[in-house]
């Protein structure tokens, strides 16, 4: 049976239809992911999401046909913005260290030696600890303003509350994270 035919199926409810496009493209989905983003485990989850993308926007695909592009282009958009969401998270965790939270020398530069990466690696998942652990609203802002590059007037206006406010919240959560990382840093010496 053909794509278009699975299409036309899936579109009329038909559930075997739509396990049946799933298990023809399924691994050529992971594969394409798996190329663009080359973690496993990362690919898979992007994979699924293409999949889940790709059937609730079925009824807006106008060429049966063409189910397979259609679909790779779902994958390729889907790992697109993971790349670029990953990018700003980086970003924004490179600009909290470089606020003074990263006790010292400079993060992600390419001229340091493999052991110097390593450590600004390890650094970097335990300030993303510790930024998890932090309150929602001492967290929001903090994501804001180093994430999306907001302003302290726009992270008022989007949270609803005061300029003030946020610099308040700001000032704590670079704070704790401070603490926090101070002693995780004292634990492992």
């Amino acid at each position: 049976m053909t794509d278009a035919e699975l299409v036309h199926r899936t579109r009329h409810g038909e559930s075997l239809a739509r396990d049946q496009l799933v298990r023809r493209w399924a691994p050529r989905i992971l594969a394409i992911c798996r190329a663009k983003i080359g973690h496993h485990h990362v690919a898979e989850d992007l994979a699924q999401e293409t999949l889940i993308r790709g059937f609730a926007d079925l009824g807006r695909l106008a060429h049966p046909e063409k189910f397979g592009s259609w679909l790779r282009s779902i994958a390729s958009h889907v790992c697109t913005d993971w790349q670029r969401s990953t990018a700003a998270k980086r970003r924004a965790i490179n600009g909290i260290q470089a606020n003074g939270l990263s006790r010292g020398r400079s993060v992600g530069g390419s001229n340091n030696s493999p052991q110097i990466q390593a450590e600004d690696e390890e650094q970097r998942e335990r300030l993303e600890e510790a930024i998890d652990q932090l309150p929602e609203d001492l967290r929001e802002p903090l994501m804001l303003f180093y994430y999306d590059e907001m302003t302290y007037e726009e992270i008022a206006a989007l949270v609803g509350v005061s300029r003030a406010t946020v610099n308040t919240r700001l000032t704590k959560a670079r704070h704790q994270l401070a603490c926090q990382l101070a002693s995780l840093v004292e634990l492992k010496e």
